[in-house]
C-alpha cells in the first residue's frame, strides 16, 4: 500500500481540506473546512488513528470544522495523536490600536481565535505548537515545517499566519502554503527558498491574491493543487469585485485573481491540475 493524499471537495462554499493515509494506515489531515464539512472527512478519516492534524491558521473556511468538534465534545470521535498549529496571540494583538486598520485587525482576531482558544483546553495534551524548523516523523512520511506565524505582517493577518510545510514520501514531495499571501511568501521566499522543492504544490489561498510567481517558480513542481470552485478556477486577473479594494485596503498589493496563477504554472510547466470543483481527488504519493 503507497501513500494516499485526498484533498476533499467542498462541502460548503469555500474550505480546504487533506486527508493523508500512510502505509501503515494512519492519517494525518489537514484543516478540514467548516462543520458541514465533517461528515466527509470523518469518511475518509474513516475511523484511522490521526497521527497529526495540522491547521495552517485560525479562518473559518480552514478550521471551522475542528472547533464546531472541539465544542462538541472535544473531538471524540476522531482518534487524534497531536494537533499541529502556530496561531498569531490574541491578547497581544487586540490591544494593538496602532496599526493601519484595527478594525480589520479585530475581525481577523475574532473570527475564529477566541472561539479555539476557549475550548482548547479539552485537548490541551494534544495540543503541539510548531515553528519554523520542526519535522515529523510519521511512518514513511517526513513533515519539515518551513515558515509559520511571526509578529509584524498585519496587513493580510491570518492568511500571512498560515504554516508551510512540505510532506515528504520516499516517492513525491508535496509543498502546502495554506493560505500564504504575497508578504508571508516574500519572507518564506527570503528564508526557505533553498528548501521548497517539489513535485506538488497546493495554490495559496485557493489559487488568487497569494505568494509570488518566484515561490511556485522556486518550488518548481509540474502538478497543482486546486481548493477551488469553478467560479474561482475562472476567476479573472482582476474580478470585478476586487476593483479599487486592493489598493484602498490596508495598502495591500501584488493580489491578483486566479488567472495570473494559472498564467504563471503555464509559464512553468506545470502540466497537471487537480481541482475539488470536480470532487475529491485522490492521489497516490
Amino acid at each position: 500500500m503507497k501513500t494516499k493524499l485526498y484533498m476533499l471537495e467542498e462541502i460548503s462554499d469555500f474550505m480546504m481540506s487533506f486527508v493523508i493515509v500512510t502505509e501503515q494506515n494512519n492519517a494525518i489531515v489537514i484543516d478540514g473546512g467548516r462543520k458541514e464539512d465533517m461528515s466527509l472527512l470523518k469518511k475518509y478519516v474513516d475511523g484511522r488513528h490521526i497521527s497529526a492534524w495540522i491547521l495552517t491558521h485560525a479562518h473559518n473556511d480552514h478550521i471551522d470544522g475542528f472547533v464546531a468538534e472541539l465544542e462538541k465534545n472535544g473531538c471524540a470521535d476522531f482518534d487524534i495523536e497531536r494537533v499541529c498549529y502556530n496561531f498569531p496571540d490574541y491578547d497581544a494583538l487586540i490591544s494593538k490600536t496602532d496599526v493601519a486598520d484595527y478594525e480589520y485587525l479585530c475581525r481577523e482576531l475574532n473570527e475564529m481565535l477566541p472561539a479555539f482558544n476557549a475550548n482548547k483546553h479539552k485537548i490541551a495534551d494534544k495540543l503541539q505548537v510548531v515553528n519554523q524548523g520542526d519535522v515529523l516523523q510519521i511512518d514513511e512520511v517526513k513533515i519539515e515545517f518551513l515558515y509559520a506565524y511571526r509578529d509584524g505582517l498585519y496587513d493580510n493577518l491570518m492568511n500571512d499566519a498560515s504554516l508551510v510545510f512540505k510532506l515528504s514520501t520516499p516517492r513525491k514531495r508535496v509543498l502546502f502554503l495554506g493560505d500564504l499571501g504575497p508578504q508571508g511568501g516574500d519572507a518564506l521566499y527570503r528564508e526557505s527558498r533553498d528548501k521548497l522543492q517539489a513535485d506538488i504544490v497546493q495554490m495559496a489561498h485557493h489559487g488568487h491574491m497569494s505568494v509570488g510567481m518566484e515561490v511556485y517558480a522556486a518550488a518548481g513542481a509540474k502538478v497543482c493543487l486546486w481548493c477551488c470552485r469553478d467560479w474561482l478556477y475562472n476567476e479573472k486577473e482582476i474580478p470585478d469585485w476586487m476593483h479599487g479594494w486592493t489598493e484602498q485596503v490596508l495598502s495591500r498589493n501584488r493580489m491578483y485573481g486566479t488567472a495570473v496563477t494559472r498564467k504563471w504554472m503555464e509559464i512553468l510547466g506545470a502540466h497537471t491540475h487537480y481541482v475539488t470543483a470536480n470532487g475529491t481527488q485522490e492521489i497516490e504519493l
